[in-house]
C-alpha cells in the first residue's frame, strides 16, 4: 500500500514537473517569436498584427505572452496610424496587467501605453502611465535589469515636453534616454532602433533651433544605427531629416535624391506621417528648382496624405471621447445607485422611527383611555 502511494506521488510530481517544463518551453518559444516580430511593427505592421493574434489565441501561451502579443498588435496599429485599434488592444493588455507579478514587465507595458497616448497627444494620460512605470522602476533594486525601460520612459517624456514646453527641455530627456540605451547596447541589439529614434528627434530639435551642424550629426547617427539593424522605416525618417538640412543649405537636388531614397525605404511601411513628410519635402524642393510638374504631383500626394491622417485621427478621437462618455455615464449611474441606496436606508430608518413613535403613542393612548375608565370625571347635575 505504501509503495503504491509513493509510486502515485512520484507520478504526480513528474507530471507537475513536465507541465512546468512544457509551460516554460512554450513561454520561451513565444518570447522568441515576439522578439523576432518586433521589427515588423515598423517594416511590415500587418505581419506583426497577424503574429500577435496567433500568439494571443494560442492555448499554450502564458498570460505574459498574451499581454506582449496585445502590445505587439497595438504598436503595429500605432505604426499604421490607426490609433483607435491601437488603444483598443493597449486597453485589453492593461486589463490583464494586475494579474502579473513581474515588475519589469509591468514597467514595459505601462511605458508603451504611455507612448500610445503621447502619439495621440493626450499628454495628461501619457504622463500618468509613464509616472506609474517610473514609480515601479524606482522601487526596483536591480536597476541594471531595467536600463532600457528607463531609457524608453525618459525618451517618451522628451517627446511630450518638446510639444508642451520646448526643445531645450526635451533635449535633456533625450540625453537621459540615450545614456540608458547606450549602457544596454551590448546586451540588447534592439537598442540600436531606440538610439536611432532618439537621435532623429534630437536632430529635429536642433533643426528647429537652427543648429544645422548638430542636426546633421544626429540625422547621420540615426541613419547609421537604423542601417545596423536594417530598419527601413527608421532609415527613411532619418533621411527625411537629413534632406531638411540640405534644403536649409540650398542643396535642393541633394535633398531630392535622399528623399527618393527615403521613399523607397518607406514603400512597404504604410506610415502616413512619414509619407506626408517625404511628399512635403519633395514638393518644396521641386518648387525651389522650378520643376512645376513634379511640384504639383507631390503636393497633391502630400494633401491627400494629410486628409487621410485627419480622417484616421478624427475617428480615433471620436471613439476615445465616446469611451470616456460611456465610462462617465457608468460612474454616474453607479453613483446614482449608491445615492438611491443611501436614500432608501434613510427612508427605512425614518419609517422605523415613525412606527416606533406611532406604536408608543398608541400604547400611551391605550393606557390613558384605561385610566379614564378607572378614574372617570365627576359629572355635575
Amino acid at each position: 500500500m505504501q509503495l503504491r502511494f509513493l509510486y502515485c506521488k512520484k507520478k504526480i510530481l513528474l507530471s507537475v514537473l513536465l507541465s512546468s517544463f512544457l509551460m516554460s518551453f512554450s513561454q520561451k518559444k513565444y518570447d522568441i517569436i515576439i522578439n523576432e516580430a518586433n521589427p515588423n511593427v515598423y517594416e511590415n505592421p500587418n505581419k506583426a498584427i497577424k503574429i500577435g493574434l496567433e500568439i494571443y489565441n494560442a492555448s499554450d501561451s502564458s498570460l505574459e505572452n498574451k499581454v506582449e502579443a496585445l502590445m505587439l498588435i497595438s504598436t503595429a496599429y500605432s505604426s499604421k496610424r490607426i490609433y483607435e485599434k491601437s488603444l483598443e488592444f493597449a486597453n485589453n493588455a492593461l486589463e490583464l496587467l494586475p494579474n502579473i507579478k513581474n515588475n519589469s514587465f509591468k514597467i514595459k507595458i505601462l511605458n508603451k501605453i504611455g507612448s500610445q497616448y503621447q502619439q495621440l497627444k493626450i499628454y495628461d494620460k501619457a504622463i500618468s502611465y509613464l509616472d506609474k512605470a517610473l514609480q515601479i522602476a524606482n522601487e526596483e533594486k536591480n536597476k541594471d535589469s531595467i536600463l532600457n525601460l528607463l531609457g524608453y520612459n525618459y525618451g517618451a517624456r522628451g517627446f511630450i515636453y518638446r510639444e508642451q514646453m520646448s526643445c531645450e527641455i526635451a533635449l535633456n530627456y533625450f540625453n537621459k534616454a540615450l545614456y540608458f540605451f547606450y549602457k544596454n547596447l551590448e546586451n540588447d541589439p534592439i537598442m540600436n532602433a531606440n538610439i536611432s529614434i532618439i537621435t532623429y528627434n534630437k536632430g529635429n530639435c536642433f533643426l528647429a533651433t537652427f543648429n544645422i551642424d548638430s542636426a546633421r550629426i544626429n540625422f547621420n547617427n540615426a541613419i547609421y544605427f537604423a542601417k545596423f539593424i536594417d530598419a527601413k522605416s527608421l532609415q527613411a525618417f532619418a533621411q527625411k531629416g537629413l534632406a531638411e538640412v540640405y534644403t536649409s543649405e540650398g542643396l535642393f537636388t541633394k535633398a531630392i535624391t535622399i528623399l527618393n531614397e527615403a521613399r523607397v525605404n518607406s514603400s512597404d511601411v504604410e506610415d502616413l506621417v512619414l509619407n506626408q513628410g517625404i511628399y512635403k519635402g519633395l514638393s518644396n524642393n521641386y518648387l525651389a528648382l522650378g520643376d512645376w510638374s513634379n511640384y504639383q504631383h507631390f503636393k497633391k500626394k502630400y494633401e491627400e496624405t494629410i486628409q487621410e491622417i485627419k480622417n484616421t485621427e478624427t475617428t480615433t478621437i471620436n471613439n476615445s471621447l465616446a469611451n470616456l462618455l460611456e465610462e462617465f455615464d457608468a460612474e454616474t449611474k453607479q453613483l446614482a445607485a449608491k445615492n438611491q441606496y443611501a436614500l432608501l436606508v434613510i427612508i427605512l430608518v425614518i419609517l422605523f422611527f415613525f412606527i416606533l413613535i406611532s406604536k408608543a403613542l398608541y400604547v400611551y393612548r391605550k393606557k390613558l383611555n384605561g385610566l379614564k375608565k378607572v378614574f372617570p370625571k365627576n359629572s355635575t347635575t
